[in-house]
């Protein structure tokens, strides 16, 4: 039988992977891949434009806001962390291109090529109006790909610098002697890494993770951490205490962990108020992981029925987690979900949150390109 629309195709795709077993692990984008681009999705056979694309940069900046805005309501110091995400920080190039290509397609004038875009040479800061400046004034600390491993130690963004926004560095270094590298040039920029040169170590093995500049003092807000752990795979750790009793053991300034072990169970009060202190008896701060644009079949909001019959807005296996899939992140059932999973990441009185999942926006920006 022949499959009938996309639609058709990409449901088949998704309940032929929900019928595997899961498979261990988390990623995190631009360091692990699970599900890769497919042939077919290098290709698009669009043959009528749409009237109208989504700004999917702006819908995850609604996302976002939405959560920070409550989160800052109710907890002025709730610490706000991101991972990657940097186009969002001002009005970036392919949103001047979508302003201008949307005022083309409405005026249903014929143009022929490109020279209609109207790109600025240099983006300027965001104005005060816009929800990129509400978002790049709300963030405590970005983490960026690579700074110093790889070919992305480029990476030196203005606006970052001109905020005063703490970075991270999460390297994927080719050896040893690498990391060790990146770790000098990090604090002689006066900045945190997490690294690594093993990937079978990375994002769930403590013991080979250094404390880099270890200290006894207390750290209440992001811009006083000399050093971070990410720890957002559980799989080494046979059981919640097990994990709490090795992270309690540790001097790490910064522990970001997923709120939940095994994607859905919840840490307690007694749990958490133990992870916010070092072993030297000092304050850090325990920071929750939330995917804002993947949903896991072990979520504890995946709903049994899903496994036969998707919802509309599943769109494709997730890039970096095997079982993970992408959702239409501005869909309101998928907004509703996040809400809720965030609300209870509050009342669980973690000190913030590490946003991830947020470029998968340029995912569904390649499904419509402009030009």
């Amino acid at each position: 039988m022949l499959l009938r629309n996309k639609h058709s195709l990409i449901i088949w795709t998704l309940l032929s992977a929900l019928a595997f077993s899961p498979k261990a692990g988390a990623g995190l984008y631009g360091h692990t891949s699970a599900n890769p681009e497919t042939y077919a999705e290098t290709f698009l056979n669009q043959e009528t434009p749409p009237l109208h694309i989504i700004n999917y940069r702006e819908k995850m900046r609604e996302n976002l806001l939405m959560m920070i805005n409550y989160a800052q309501a109710h907890n002025a110091d709730f610490q706000i962390l991101v991972h990657e995400g940097e186009e969002l920080l001002t009005k970036s190039f392919w949103e001047y291109n979508l302003d201008d290509y949307n005022r083309v397609r409405k005026s249903k004038k014929t143009v022929y090529d490109d020279t209609f875009l109207s790109t600025p040479e240099e983006l300027p800061a965001p104005p005060m109006e816009t929800l990129a400046y509400q978002y790049l004034h709300s963030i405590g600390g970005i983490a960026l790909n690579n700074i110093y491993c790889g070919k992305n130690n480029k990476k030196n963004n203005k606006l970052i610098q001109e905020n005063n926004i703490p970075v991270i560095g999460i390297e994927k270094c080719n050896t040893e002697e690498d990391f060790d590298r990146a770790i000098i040039r990090s604090v002689m920029d006066g900045r945190i890494v997490y690294g690594y040169s093993d990937p079978q170590y990375a994002f769930k093995d403590i013991a080979h993770q250094p404390v880099i500049n270890e200290s006894a003092k207390n750290v209440t807000k992001f811009s006083e951490a000399k050093n971070i752990l990410i720890l957002n795979d559980d799989q080494l750790y046979q059981n919640k205490n097990q994990l709490v009793d090795a992270l309690a053991d540790t001097n790490y300034d910064v522990i970001v962990i997923k709120p939940l072990f095994r994607h859905n169970q919840p840490f307690s009060n007694e749990d958490i108020h133990r992870l916010k202190f070092k072993k030297n008896g000092t304050r850090r701060l325990l920071i929750a992981e939330m995917n804002v644009s993947e949903i896991n079949p072990y979520d504890y909001f995946w709903k049994k029925a899903w496994k036969q019959n998707p919802p509309q807005w599943f769109k494709r296996k997730s890039f970096v987690e095997a079982d993970s899939i992408i959702t239409e992140y501005w869909n309101t059932a998928w907004q509703e979900i996040i809400s809720k999973h965030f609300k209870d990441i509050i009342r669980s009185d973690f000190d913030g949150v590490f946003f991830t999942g947020i470029e998968n926006y340029k995912y569904f920006e390649k499904q419509t390109p402009i030009e």
